[in-house]
């Protein structure tokens, strides 16, 4: 038991930064990364609480657009193209609230850091920038996998408590 939390709290413990504003330098990127991802991006291809009405989508489900888009990633996501568009929706969705609130960040940035590539791997190249805000999201994915939550985020709350 002792062995699962020690391994536990090695994947949520942030990088140890003891002064101000390396931690808010770190706090600002994880907030902005967080909205943008759940209440930007996510809520026009995925059903969430704070979805707006407009968009026609109930409580988790996937924008018919993006289950096309994913289906043009070609194999295997022509294969199951709805699950897989249900999983980045639920990423993008979850994984920034996660950001937000600087919860399990490593984890959350490891599937958002995974989603992203996966879209710049596959994604057709359309001739247009559309896939800045992948890349943009992609490299603060791996800057949280780095660094963690930092200690304004609840992980550093935790991960004291279990010392």
């Amino acid at each position: 038991m002792i062995y699962q939390i020690t391994s536990l709290k090695r994947l949520i413990v942030p990088f140890k930064v003891d002064a101000l504003l390396p931690n808010i330098l770190i706090l600002i990127p994880r907030v902005f990364t967080g909205y943008l991802l759940a209440f930007v991006f996510a809520i026009n291809k995925f059903g969430t609480p704070w979805t707006p009405k407009s968009m026609n989508l109930h409580l988790f489900e996937v924008a018919d657009w993006f289950v096309d888009l994913t289906k043009e990633f070609g194999l295997p996501f022509t294969l199951m193209p709805e699950i897989f568009a249900w999983s980045a929706g639920l990423t993008e969705a979850l994984g920034g609230l996660l950001l937000l609130i600087g919860l399990n960040t490593r984890i959350t940035a490891f599937f958002i850091t995974t989603t992203m590539f996966i879209t710049i791997a596959f994604r057709p190249w359309d001739q247009s920038w559309n896939i800045i805000p992948t890349f943009m999201f992609f490299c603060l994915g791996l800057f949280f996998m780095g660094f963690g939550s930092g200690k304004f985020g609840l992980d550093y709350l935790i991960t004291k408590r279990l010392v």
